[in-house]
């Protein structure tokens, strides 16, 4: 389960000097994350909640799945017949679903539940290729109802609300995340900020910000700052849809203020404020304080652009307009607006069309 890419460039290095089973998870130190592992050890059984090990030495342990970045079983328990089938899966799919098949009723339980995940992912690979949706969903709904609360279930859980949202059943998306939330409490925190996402795209705001809350508070339950803040930073976001301005400031100003909050290791640090600034653009904005809104949407544009989202060209856009009504306090604020222009038009042409219709 690769959540990032520095923890695939970790499993990388290590894996070829496994001999056993491999778990490469966080650790805390302090306010900080590193990245630790358990080598040379044999899973015993894994959940959404942990997975447990017992070393070389006769001693057991677990380590909570929230933490763990890859559990490697290549070189110890999973079969040799697992193996080969996971790895024709992108040589010949076909075959890997016939060998994948045959494989969810023989083996040890790990195995049995890892064919079950990989024979959904092929499916959704066909689907996301273009193909029939209805084999993934099955595949999908096979597994949860093996193991609502496996191992896999968080991915599983994503990918038939994706599908489902995708093939415009919102009802059925949404059926799902709640079955995510009530499955496992180690679930809920993502089920519910998954549910609030798909809530504001339809624009449920209330329903959308009561979802967020509740991930809010299950991130800070688990002591995660990153989950916490993304949920308050999709909450912010949310209430400025809902015409709130100076709630989603009160709630979006101490993210983008707080100077410890940082991640060395992953990702989640910069996505939760890709989200925050944007939104706090969108806030200062909305009341006409335009060179606050202006530094957000600058920043806004930085984050976004770093972790590869989908609004940076909407965050220029919207610096351009707060240069574009600011430009009677200066030369500065002229020449600013012309950068940005010459931005857009050589790299967002739409949102340059969309700008140019704002008054």
């Amino acid at each position: 389960m690769i959540r990032n890419a520095v923890a695939l460039l970790v499993v990388l290095a290590f894996a070829g000097s496994l001999h056993a089973d491999e778990i490469i998870y966080y650790v805390k130190k302090g306010t900080k994350r590193e990245i630790a592992s358990h080598g040379n050890v044999t899973v015993t059984a894994w959940s959404a909640n942990k997975v447990d090990f017992r070393g070389a030495d006769g001693k057991t342990g677990s380590v909570s799945a929230l933490d763990v970045i890859s559990v490697n079983r290549n070189y110890g328990t999973m079969s040799n017949d697992l193996q080969r089938a996971i790895e024709k899966v992108g040589s010949d799919p076909d075959a890997a679903k016939a060998d994948l098949q045959r494989l969810t009723g023989t083996g040890n339980e790990l195995d049995k539940e890892e064919a079950l995940y990989w024979l959904a992912l092929v499916n959704v690979n066909d689907a996301n290729a273009g193909g029939n949706v209805q084999p993934a969903l099955t595949a999908l709904g096979n597994y949860l109802r093996a193991k609502k609360g496996g191992f896999f279930a968080r991915e599983a859980y994503r990918l038939t609300a994706d599908l489902q949202r995708r093939t415009k059943k919102i009802a059925d998306a949404r059926t799902t995340l709640g079955a995510m939330i009530s499955a496992d409490p180690a679930l809920a925190r993502e089920g519910n900020q998954l549910l609030g996402e798909l809530e504001y795209g339809e624009k449920r705001y209330a329903e959308a910000i009561r979802a967020f809350q509740n991930a809010k508070a299950q991130a800070t339950r688990d002591g995660n700052k990153n989950f916490e803040y993304l949920a308050v930073a999709w909450e912010g976001t949310a209430l400025v849809a809902n015409n709130n301005a100076a709630g989603a400031r009160q709630l979006l100003e101490p993210i983008v203020s707080d100077e410890a909050f940082d991640d060395p290791i992953g990702f989640d640090d910069e996505i939760a404020l890709a989200v925050a600034y944007p939104a706090l653009g969108d806030a200062y904005y909305a009341t006409s304080q335009f060179e606050k809104a202006y530094d957000a949407y600058v920043k806004a544009g930085y984050y976004v652009w770093w972790v590869q989202g989908a609004n940076e060209g909407y965050c220029i856009g919207q610096a351009y307009l707060c240069a574009r009504k600011l430009e009677g306090k200066g030369d500065v604020w002229k020449k600013r607006r012309d950068k940005l222009r010459n931005v857009l038009a050589l790299g967002f042409p739409r949102e340059l069309q969309r700008v140019d219709k704002e008054k």
